[in-house]
């Protein structure tokens, strides 16, 4: 199982170097609207996944981070910024909790999973995580249709979300919540390098408490809680978050000085 590339800007000579790592059961396409948002001359490029949408979970023998590390192995350079997103979020974090140079020289985190390690693994935390996560599943297909979900007719939309949550089913409901139980083992203190752990006070799978926590384990990070936003911020609201973004990269890859010789 391979990671693709896609190349959403070439990019002038250079310029910072961002890499996209989309959710489960989305697509690398997911990231076209913010990318649009950052700086055209930027290299940018998104990954495709094996969690990507509608596939079979045989991937699932090894770790989220192995593939993540196998596609930016593909990109032929360090990122000076990787953002990620949801369940690729989580591959990424166990990539900087590693020290994997892969990572990137910072890394943008959206909506990732934590459980701080008070919160004990009981069946009502499963229960709960369950109804979360198919309302997850069903939010994310009107996320990605965007205005034309207000178009449909409801009862072809429930079918569609219907169809979507069954076709998922509990390998890809396991999946995630494996992930989820295992993030409050992760050496958090490892993760040192510039980052952004980003969430909404909208969000039922990433509580802002979970964010801050998570952020304020990782020396170096930063949590940004955005008023109304929700798991698929970076579709809904794609000009604030590509802001954080620029900020980051321009920090970590500051345009060159200019010399009296650069005009020459």
């Amino acid at each position: 199982m391979t990671a693709p590339l896609h190349v959403l800007s070439p990019g002038r000579p250079g310029a910072p170097l961002i890499v996209f790592a989309h959710g489960l059961e989305d697509a690398w396409t997911s990231w076209a609207p913010l990318a649009r948002r950052l700086d055209r001359g930027w290299r940018m490029v998104a990954l495709e996944l094996p969690w990507r949408a509608g596939n079979d979970y045989r991937w699932r023998h090894r770790r989220p981070g192995e593939w993540l590390g196998d596609g930016l192995d593909l990109v032929g350079a360090v990122p000076d910024v990787l953002v990620a997103h949801s369940f690729g979020a989580n591959a990424a974090l166990e990539l900087l909790c590693a020290d994997d140079p892969r990572a990137g020289r910072a890394s943008a985190l959206l909506c990732p999973l934590y459980r701080p390690p008070r919160h004990r693994l009981t069946w009502r935390m499963l229960d709960r995580s369950r109804s979360t996560f198919t309302q997850h599943i069903r939010d994310g297909v009107r996320a990605r249709l965007g205005p034309r979900a207000a178009t449909l007719n409801r009862a072809l939309l429930d079918t569609m979300m219907d169809l979507a949550v069954d076709r998922v089913g509990p390998a890809g409901f396991l999946t995630v919540f494996e992930q989820y139980a295992a993030t409050a083992d992760l050496p958090l203190a490892s993760a040192a390098r510039p980052a952004l752990v980003i969430a909404g006070d909208q969000d039922p799978a990433t509580s802002g408490e979970a964010a801050r926590e998570l952020a304020a384990g990782m020396p170096g990070a930063e949590a940004v809680i955005g008023p109304g936003y929700d798991h698929f911020c970076h579709l809904r609201h794609a000009p604030a978050i590509a802001g954080r973004i620029a900020r980051l990269a321009r920090a970590v890859h500051p345009p060159p000085t200019r010399t009296a010789g650069n005009f020459r």
